[in-house]
């Protein structure tokens, strides 16, 4: 995957991770396809991805040695500083990629914006975001070094999130993400993970990812995660 998109990708990890930001954060989205292709090196391919978003989850003891304002950091690279919906969500906006941040809502949920000073950002909170850190894993996007959610808690967010996606087509694209990943995970022998993640979740959580598979034709994985 070279492509002028790839580069500019691979140039902002770089100074993220120069700059001591990127091993406190992790990538979530579909970005970490890419970095999947490591993992399942040998046992079968991922395909493209074919997105703007990439989105940092900044864990709750995501703390930083120091503050590094990510804006300025990145201005040089084309990034310029854009705002969304009524709260003014930040995000870096190049004609290659849109960077944002996000933090695990918290409690009963808000959709307050978490300012990070330490970042120069601010986030949006975002339901169900703890199970990228249920387990992680680092893989290298190119020479960099990233950490990623493991691709079995990858699977189970993306199925969690289906039922509350408005938009068909990212409906559509999350649960082919994630039956794909789910494939791989199956032929590397990891389903036993899978499985013990699930059983780790509250009930409702796995029930309802059950019925996502169930209801989607996917009774094999139904039946194997059980």
């Amino acid at each position: 995957m070279q492509s002028k998109q790839y580069d500019v990708c691979l140039s902002v990890l770089r100074r993220l991770e120069a700059a001591g930001v990127l091993r406190r954060v992790v990538l979530v989205g579909s970005w970490c396809l890419v970095l999947y292709r490591e993992y399942f090196r040998g046992v079968g391919e991922l395909s493209a991805v074919r997105t703007r978003d990439m989105d940092f989850l900044v864990p709750t003891s995501g703390k930083m040695d120091r503050n590094v304002d990510v804006p300025t950091l990145l201005k040089d690279l084309g990034f310029i500083v854009g705002f969304r919906g009524e709260q003014g969500a930040m995000m870096l906006e190049h004609p290659e990629l849109m960077i944002e941040f996000l933090v695990a809502e918290r409690g009963r949920g808000s959709d307050k914006l978490k300012y990070l000073p330490e970042l120069g950002m601010n986030a949006q909170p975002l339901r169900f975001m703890d199970l990228a850190t249920a387990k992680t894993v680092l893989l290298h996007f190119g020479d960099v070094p990233v950490t990623v959610p493991h691709p079995a808690a990858f699977v189970l967010h993306k199925l969690l999130v289906v039922p509350r996606r408005r938009d068909v087509a990212k409906r559509e694209k999350d649960l082919a993400s994630a039956l794909a990943v789910l494939e791989l995970l199956a032929t590397k022998g990891d389903l036993p993970l899978v499985r013990e993640l699930l059983d780790s979740f509250p009930a409702t959580w796995k029930k309802t990812i059950l019925r996502v598979l169930q209801d989607h034709g996917a009774d094999r994985w139904t039946k194997a995660l059980s």
